[in-house]
C-alpha cells in the first residue's frame, strides 16, 4: 500500500476509534424493535460495522467533517482509485484541484468549493482523461450508443474525471444524506459486506455510508427521548440534496410560488459534507455511482433538475429498469427523477452532479414503499414514513438487485 493511503487508512481508524468512543450507548436497535419501529442501528452500532468492515480489508478513509465535526468516513474496496492520493488531513485547507483559478470570494469568506465542484477537466479537454489521441483513449464499451428517439448529445467517456494517468473505474455509493432514510444505511451496510467478499477485479468501490451524521445523531436523539420530529437537513438545517452544484437553487414556477421546502444552503457545495465528498471524487474515474434513499420504490436517474431528458436516457433507463425489476417481488418503478416528481425540477441533487460532472450512470434507490401498517404510534412518528418495519423486506433484496450495477455489468 503507498505510503500515502497507508497514512489515509490510519486516520480514517483513529478519526473512527474516537469517534466509537464518544457515541457508545445502550443499543438503539432493541428499543426501536420494541416499539414496532424495526431493528435499526443507532450511530454507535453503524460505526461499529464500519469498523468490522475495516477488519475485514476493506480502507477506510476520513474525507472530512461534519458541521459538528463528526468524521465524514469513506469505505473503499477493490483497486486503489488513484495510487499514491493523499486523503483528508485535519486542520489543512482543500488543495486547490486542475483548472481552479484561485479562490473566489463568496459568502463567509472564500470559496473551496467551487474548486472542488468544477475543477475538473471537461471531457475531451487537452491532457485529461479522454483526450483526443491522448493515451486514455476509450474502449468501445465506454461510450453509451446512440439511441433511436433520444435528444441529440455528445457521446460521453465515462469517468472522464481528473486528469493523470490510468485509472481503476470507481463506482461511488452514497447513503444516509437525509437523516431519516435508515433503511438506505443499512441496505448500503448489507452491500458492502457482500462486496467485501467477492472478488471486484480491476473496479474501485469509494463508498460514504453516513453522509449526513449530524442529522443522523439528531434523529436518534429524538427516537430515543421519545419525541416524534421531522429532521431533512443537516447541522445548519440544509438539504445537503440540495447543495450539489447542478443546477444550484433552480426552482419551476410551483417552488417560487410556494417557496422551499428545505434550504440549499448560501451556494453549491456550502456544506463541508457536500464539499468533503466532492473533494474526494475529484480525481476519480467514477463510470457508476449509487444513492439510496427511502421510501418510494422506486428507481430513478437524471435529470432532477431540468425538464429535457439527458443525452444518454436510454442506457439509464435499461439499468433502471433492471435494477428494479429484481428489486421486489412486485417490481419498483423505474423513471427520470423529474418525472417521479410530477414533473417539478429539484436543483442541487447528487445524481445529476455525479452525472453531469463525472459523466456517470447514475441511479438514485428510493428503498422500501413506505407501508406504514395499522399501528396508531407509527402514524405519528416521521421515522416509521421512511423505514419499513421488518428490515429483512426490503435490504436483501436490495442488495442482491443492485449488486451487478455496482460491479460495472451492462444493462
Amino acid at each position: 500500500m503507498p505510503k500515502s493511503d497507508q497514512e489515509s487508512e490510519e486516520q480514517g481508524r483513529a478519526a473512527l476509534r474516537a469517534a466509537l468512543f464518544v457515541h457508545r450507548r445502550a443499543p438503539l436497535s432493541r428499543l426501536l424493535a420494541r416499539r414496532g419501529l424495526g431493528p435499526y442501528r443507532g450511530y454507535g452500532e453503524l460505526l461499529e460495522a464500519l469498523d468490522r468492515l475495516a477488519d475485514r480489508g476493506a480502507q477506510l478513509s476520513l474525507i472530512g467533517r461534519s458541521v459538528r465535526g463528526e468524521p465524514l468516513l469513506a469505505v473503499q474496496l477493490g483497486a486503489a482509485g488513484l495510487a499514491g492520493a493523499g486523503g483528508y488531513r485535519e486542520g489543512a485547507s482543500a488543495p486547490a484541484l486542475p483548472g481552479q483559478q484561485g479562490s473566489a470570494q463568496g459568502q463567509g469568506g472564500p470559496r473551496r468549493s467551487e474548486g472542488l465542484l468544477n475543477g475538473a477537466p471537461a471531457p475531451g479537454a487537452s491532457g485529461g482523461l479522454g483526450a483526443p489521441g491522448g493515451a486514455d483513449e476509450p474502449a468501445p464499451d465506454d461510450v453509451a450508443p446512440a439511441q433511436p428517439g433520444e435528444p441529440a448529445g455528445p457521446i460521453e467517456r465515462r469517468g472522464h474525471g481528473g486528469a493523470g494517468r490510468e485509472r481503476a473505474r470507481t463506482t461511488v455509493i452514497l447513503s444516509g444524506i437525509h437523516p431519516l432514510e435508515w433503511v438506505g444505511v443499512e441496505t448500503h451496510l448489507a452491500l458492502l459486506e457482500r462486496l467485501a467478499a467477492e472478488d471486484l477485479g480491476g473496479r474501485s468501490i469509494f463508498a460514504v455510508p453516513i453522509v449526513n451524521p449530524d442529522g443522523l445523531l439528531r434523529v436518534e436523539m429524538n427516537l430515543r427521548a421519545g419525541r416524534h420530529r421531522y429532521v431533512r437537513g443537516n447541522a445548519r438545517g440544509v438539504d445537503l440534496n440540495r447543495n450539489f452544484d447542478a443546477g444550484w437553487y433552480e426552482r419551476g414556477l410551483v417552488q417560487r410560488l410556494v417557496g422551499l421546502v428545505s434550504s440549499p444552503g448560501s451556494r453549491p457545495a456550502s456544506e463541508p459534507e457536500v464539499e468533503a465528498i466532492a473533494h474526494a471524487l475529484s480525481s476519480r474515474r467514477i463510470d457508476r455511482a449509487l444513492s439510496l434513499h427511502s421510501a418510494g420504490g422506486a428507481v430513478l436517474y437524471p435529470p432532477a433538475h431540468s425538464l429535457w431528458p439527458v443525452a444518454d436516457a436510454a442506457e439509464h433507463r435499461a439499468v433502471a429498469q433492471r435494477v428494479a425489476r429484481a428489486a421486489d417481488r412486485r417490481p419498483y418503478r423505474a423513471m427520470s427523477y423529474v418525472r417521479f416528481a410530477w414533473g417539478f425540477r429539484k436543483a442541487g441533487l447528487e445524481i445529476d452532479w455525479l452525472h453531469d460532472r463525472h459523466g456517470a450512470l447514475s441511479l438514485l434507490v428510493e428503498c422500501s414503499r413506505g407501508k406504514l401498517g395499522l399501528r396508531p404510534s407509527r402514524l405519528v412518528e416521521p421515522f416509521a414514513w421512511y423505514n419499513p418495519r421488518k428490515l429483512d423486506d426490503a435490504a436483501p433484496q436490495l442488495v442482491q438487485a443492485v449488486l451487478p450495477f455496482v460491479r460495472g455489468a451492462r444493462a
